[in-house]
């Protein structure tokens, strides 16, 4: 999932003001890189239902604001009689598209407080 934003202050600048969104919303900043113009979240975990979701929060600075989000499902499998202690019972698998609802409870609120800072959504042909 990628969200774009088109910036008119100096690039310098934009990687803080996007630090500065997430940190507001309650983000855990891992990495960041201003030499290289990426800023990524820790890990957040979501429950829904009896599955566990995990995603981060990838921010891209280049002529304009690239704002990804990777996600990754826990899936519990059945455990076979090899596995007693338990530790195999969970799989991780990576996910290239979260329920529209996860979507809507990551993305909006970035994309309400990226206004604010009069980023500008870029637009799609």
């Amino acid at each position: 999932m990628v969200r774009e934003y088109i910036y008119e202050i100096p690039k310098s600048d934009v990687l803080e003001h996007c630090r500065d969104i997430l940190v507001k919303l309650d983000y855990e900043i891992d990495i960041y890189a201003s030499e290289t113009d990426i800023l990524i979240t820790k890990p957040i975990k979501i429950r829904r239902a009896l599955r566990r979701y995990d995603y981060i929060v990838f921010v891209q600075i280049s002529d304009r604001i690239e704002i990804y989000v990777a996600a990754e499902r826990s899936i519990f499998k059945r455990g076979s009689e090899s596995t007693v202690g338990g530790s195999g019972l969970i799989e991780k698998q990576s996910e290239d598209a979260l329920p529209f609802s996860l979507q809507k409870k990551i993305l909006i609120p970035i994309h309400k407080s990226m206004i604010k800072q009069k980023f500008h959504p870029r637009k799609t042909i």
